[in-house]
C-alpha cells in the first residue's frame, strides 16, 4: 500500500494545480455554505463501518498537519490532543513540513494501522486528492481542519470529506482588504507574500481582491510565494521591495510570513515607509501589531476554537450522529488599540 499511495501521490503533486473557489464570509461557530464551491464536502454521517484500530481501549485518531514548524499548526496539534482526550480517543500527530509527499506517507501510516479516523490539514489542495480517496477506499473517514483539499477534484474522482472545520478565511481577506485600503487611502503599490497551493490561502487571496478590486488606485505589482513561514516571508518581500520601490504595503497570508515580511522592511530601511497588513495570530504578530511601527492591522484566526470544534464533532459521527460538512469559526479583527486585550488568546 505504501509504495502505491506515495507514487500516486507525486504524480499528482507534478501534475497541474486546480484553482479552488473562496469560502462563505459567515461568521461563527455555524455551518457556512461556500461561496465559491471550494468547502462543500460530501456529508457522510451515521454509523461509520470502519473497523478502527485502538489502543488501551482508545480509539485512535491520526492527524497530519501541514507542518508543525508554525506556532499556529503546533498549537492546533497540542488542542487536537487535548479535547481528543476528553472523548477517550488517542491522538497521534504528525507534521507534513510543508511537503505533500510526506503527508501522503503519513496518511499511509494511518491505513496500515487502521485508524479510526483521519484529519488533515493538507499543504497542496490538489495533490491532497489522492490521500483521501485512498483513505475512502480503506473505509477510514476523513475530516479536514483550516485547510480544505480540492473539492471539485475529489469531487470527480469520486472522493468524500465527511466535514471541513476551518476560519473564515474569505472574511479574513475581507478584513485584511479593508485595513489595506483604509491605510492607503485608497491608492497606492502593493505587494503579497503568498502561498497559492493551500486552500485556505486561495480563500483568504479571494477575500482580499474582493475590496481591492473596488479600488483601481490599489495596485499590486508583485505576488511571490513565502512558502508560509518567516524565512520565506523575509525572502519574498526582500525580493518584491528590492524589484519595486515604490511598494507602500505588503499583505501577508498568514503570521509567520508577515513577520518574515517586516524583518524584510527593517533590513531594507523602509521602516514608516512600507506597512505589513494581514493574517496576524500569533503571539509575536499580534505583538508587532501593538507596537505598530510596520506590522499595522491584522486578523486573527483561533486555531483551538477549530480543534475543539473538530474533535467534538468527530465523537458524534463516530457516536452515529450526523454532523455537519462545514464549519467556520469567526476571525478577530486586530488593530494597535486592543492588540493587548487578545494578546492572551494568539497563539504560540
Amino acid at each position: 500500500m505504501k509504495k502505491k499511495l506515495t507514487s500516486l501521490g507525486l504524480a499528482v503533486v507534478a501534475g497541474a494545480m486546480l484553482v479552488a473557489g473562496c469560502g462563505s464570509s459567515s461568521s461563527g461557530n455555524s455551518t457556512g455554505n461556500s461561496s465559491g464551491g471550494t468547502s462543500n464536502a460530501a456529508s457522510t454521517s451515521g454509523n461509520t463501518t470502519s473497523s478502527a484500530s485502538s489502543s488501551g481501549g482508545q480509539k485512535v485518531i491520526g492527524v497530519t498537519l501541514m507542518t508543525l514548524t508554525n506556532p499556529y499548526f503546533a498549537t492546533m496539534g497540542r488542542a487536537l490532543k487535548k479535547y481528543g482526550a476528553q472523548h477517550n480517543f488517542k491522538v497521534v500527530v504528525e507534521g507534513a513540513n510543508m511537503s505533500q509527499s510526506q503527508m501522503l506517507q503519513q496518511v499511509d501510516s494511518f491505513i496500515e494501522q487502521h485508524v479510526a479516523a483521519v484529519i488533515m490539514a493538507p499543504p497542496d489542495a490538489s495533490a491532497a486528492v489522492s490521500a483521501v480517496t485512498a483513505l475512502n477506499k480503506a473505509n477510514i473517514p476523513v475530516f479536514t481542519i483550516d485547510t480544505n483539499v480540492d473539492t471539485t477534484a475529489l469531487k470527480s474522482a469520486g472522493g468524500k470529506i465527511v466535514e471541513f472545520v476551518g476560519s473564515n478565511n474569505f472574511q479574513a481577506g475581507v478584513i485584511a482588504g479593508q485595513e489595506m485600503a483604509q491605510y492607503l487611502n485608497d491608492k497606492g503599490d502593493i505587494g503579497i507574500v503568498d502561498f497559492k497551493t493551500a486552500q485556505s490561502v486561495q480563500t483568504r487571496d479571494k477575500g482580499f481582491f474582493s475590496v481591492i478590486d473596488k479600488y483601481p488606485g490599489i495596485k499590486v505589482v508583485s505576488d511571490l510565494n513565502g512558502e508560509g513561514s518567516t524565512p520565506g516571508g523575509l525572502k519574498a518581500a526582500s525580493e518584491m521591495l528590492a524589484a519595486n520601490p515604490n511598494i507602500k504595503a505588503i499583505f501577508d497570508i498568514n503570521g509567520p510570513s508577515g513577520l518574515g515580511a517586516v524583518q524584510a522592511i527593517k533590513a531594507a530601511n523602509k521602516v514608516g515607509k512600507v506597512a505589513v497588513i494581514g493574517l496576524s495570530g500569533s503571539q509575536a504578530a499580534v505583538q508587532a501589531v501593538g507596537n505598530n511601527s510596520v506590522f499595522k492591522f491584522g486578523a486573527m484566526q483561533e486555531p483551538g476554537l477549530e480543534s475543539q470544534v473538530e474533535m467534538n464533532n468527530i465523537a458524534n459521527y463516530l457516536a452515529g450522529k450526523q454532523v455537519p460538512p462545514q464549519v467556520l469559526t469567526k476571525i478577530i479583527k486586530i488593530d494597535k488599540q486592543d492588540a493587548a486585550k487578545y494578546a492572551s488568546i494568539a497563539y504560540h
